[in-house]
């Protein structure tokens, strides 16, 4: 056969799949990928693409998120094979599935790579829509990374492009993750004034699953102003709408949640109960991110018992996820928790290494949060071995970039440890 008949044979099969299990509930697994493989043989590449990413698409509705990303490099690769001109459709569609099956994995910086990516393909598009959506991919990766005065200003201009164009839900996305970095950086009612709008929008178009995640992130910040009942009402009701769309990843998300604002009223049992449910539900979705999440929530359940030895293994198991992950950000709080189980353990020198460890992360990725928690925990350290100079230069240090952030509670407690450790000098 010669190699015009043997293209055009692979075309006939690709074409005769489409017309027998397009749209047909009894259609056999995986004959998309059988298909995929037809068109790439016949040199149809647009074709392919097109396949490649609908079994993408198909996977992340799975949750298999493994099998996504084998799928979403191959269009990828497919793309490449596109003349210029037809690339860039595509390019937007295979970053953006990209991007959702490498923030499921917590690998956020490449992640950022993609997200720009996706920013430069929609301004060739000239697609302000296209283009406010990758300006709060970029928000979102440059949140998870630490780099808050980045991702301020990327969701900033994210919703004020949606504004613009009135795509309002759209807007009321970008307000929902511009509140996460506001209640970082301790701007607690600006970030309450973002998701109102953000819920009052959703509620106008009956989105429930958006509503859901507005609803979740209004508890948080109660839950952080120590409001946990207010907290517990609005995690029960995003709860209820999760269970409602029987979406087990927001129901796992907010079981941790309430683990916490139950803990916060000394509901220890109750408490682990949630997180451990939690826990299943991610092992469940092989959601490896989620269970290092969980594995720290039950760690500081089990410190809040007492029950320190079995925090730390808590603990250490979420280290491990995060290292498994790539996630420095994620590696950087499990750190700051272990160091938390030494000191209640009376191994000071321990503590003081996983909080430096912590420390050099936090650096290296310019996380400052990270970089004033882990100062202010290894300055607890040197002031309980007698280094009150060494103290008050680590808790100076931090209160700068605590007062840089805005973060007034965390401020307060710093000056007042000063205060205390230069009175008894």
């Amino acid at each position: 056969m010669t190699n015009e008949g043997t293209a055009a044979f692979h075309r006939r099969v690709a074409e005769e799949l489409s017309g027998r299990y397009r749209g047909n509930e009894r259609a056999p697994e995986g004959w998309r990928e059988t298909q995929a493989w037809h068109w790439e043989q016949a040199g149809a590449y647009a074709q392919a693409v097109e396949t490649a990413l609908e079994v993408a698409e198909l996977r992340v509705s799975r949750l298999d998120f493994s099998g996504a990303r084998q799928w979403t490099e191959r269009a990828l690769a497919l793309i490449e094979r596109l003349p210029l001109a037809s690339q860039y459709a595509y390019d937007l569609r295979a970053c953006t599935l990209a991007l959702a099956v490498l923030e499921f994995g917590g690998q956020y910086r490449e992640g950022l790579e993609y997200a720009r990516r996706m920013l430069r393909a929609a301004r060739r598009h000239k697609s302000v829509e296209a283009e406010a959506r990758a300006l709060m991919a970029i928000g979102r990766m440059q949140r998870e990374l630490g780099q808050l005065a980045q991702a301020e200003a990327s969701l900033q201009q994210a919703r004020d492009l949606a504004a613009r164009d009135e795509l309002g839900e759209l807007e009321a996305e970008a307000r929902l993750h511009l509140a996460k970095v506001r209640q970082l950086q301790g701007r607690h009612l600006e970030a309450l004034q973002e998701l109102q709008l953000a819920r009052e929008e959703h509620e106008s178009y009956d989105d429930k699953l958006k509503l859901a995640r507005v609803l979740t992130s209004i508890g948080d910040i109660y839950r952080v102003l120590g409001s946990s009942r207010e907290a517990l009402t609005f995690y029960t009701r995003a709860l209820s709408l999760e269970q409602g769309r029987g979406s087990l990843l927001g129901q796992a998300i907010l079981k941790d949640k309430l683990a916490l604002a139950l803990l916060d009223q000394n509901k220890a049992a109750d408490a682990l109960a949630s997180a451990e449910e939690s826990l299943r539900l991610r092992e469940r979705l092989n959601d490896v991110v989620g269970q290092a999440r969980s594995h720290t929530v039950i760690g500081a359940i089990m410190s809040r018992l007492g029950r320190h030895e079995p925090a730390m293994a808590s603990y250490e198991r979420a280290r491990e996820l995060q290292e498994l992950t790539q996630n420095p950000r994620g590696q950087g709080i499990a750190l700051i928790h272990l160091g938390d189980a030494a000191r209640a353990l009376r191994q000071p020198h321990v503590a003081a290494e996983q909080y430096s460890q912590a420390l050099n992360l936090a650096r290296r990725d310019q996380d400052q949060i990270g970089v004033a928690r882990a100062l202010e925990r290894l300055g607890d350290v040197s002031f309980e071995q007698g280094q009150r100079d060494m103290a008050l230069a680590r808790w100076n240090e931090a209160l700068q970039i605590r007062e840089t952030l805005r973060h007034v509670d965390e401020a307060a407690v710093l000056r007042d440890r000063i205060r205390v450790a230069q009175t008894t000098g």
